[in-house]
């Protein structure tokens, strides 16, 4: 096994043991319907990183409020940060989803870790397009999309959100079967 699965591996377990420990997931159930994406999802990590997408029936300020005030009455948030996107309509051309994104740091055990969670107003999450383009790739390409992030995070190169949806689209497209084709492809 390559050490790229050992840390994912590990990392994982580490992650399994937060949500097990913050009960993260039956907090935002209170909210709606709850969808842990991202790497985690994927088993392709290689940072402390969680990636949620909570479907509510509304955003207004109150509901904004009680949102905010359950996170920041749980003693393991470090912080909380919160956009509105949905209350406040000149900041939609950001890019950005339409919806309240609230960041959460959580010191765990030792290690921090950030949350990142959309609270999207709608019955059902869209498809999500990452996902949408892992399911097509092989474990063979997994693999290799595994050891790109691992070498750019040992590297320093790995930026958070946005490198692994480049490293996932250059593998699935084709384009890159290499770190260093990787990084020929994006410099």
């Amino acid at each position: 096994m390559s050490n790229a699965r050992d840390l994912s591996n590990s990392i994982k377990k580490e992650a399994q043991e937060l949500l097990k420990s913050t009960r993260l997931e039956n907090l935002l159930e209170a909210f709606g319907k709850v969808e842990l994406g991202g790497s985690y999802a994927y088993d392709l990590m290689v940072d402390r990183d969680l990636d949620f997408g909570v479907a509510v029936s509304a955003i207004t300020p109150e509901i904004r409020t009680k949102i905010v005030s359950t996170f920041t009455a749980q003693s393991w948030a470090y912080s909380v940060n919160m956009t509105d996107r949905v209350n406040f309509e000149p900041l939609f051309h950001l890019g950005a989803p339409r919806g309240l994104y609230i960041g959460l740091t959580i010191p765990f055990p030792k290690e921090r870790w950030n949350i990142d969670i959309w609270f999207i107003v709608a019955n059902d999450l869209p498809p999500d397009e990452m996902s949408q383009l892992i399911a097509k790739a092989t474990e063979e390409q997994k693999a290799t999309m595994l050891e790109i992030k691992y070498e750019l995070m040992k590297s320093g190169r790995k930026e958070k959100g946005v490198t692994s949806a480049d490293v996932y689209k250059a593998v699935v497209e084709g384009r890159v079967s290499t770190t260093l084709e990787f990084l020929q492809l994006t410099d």
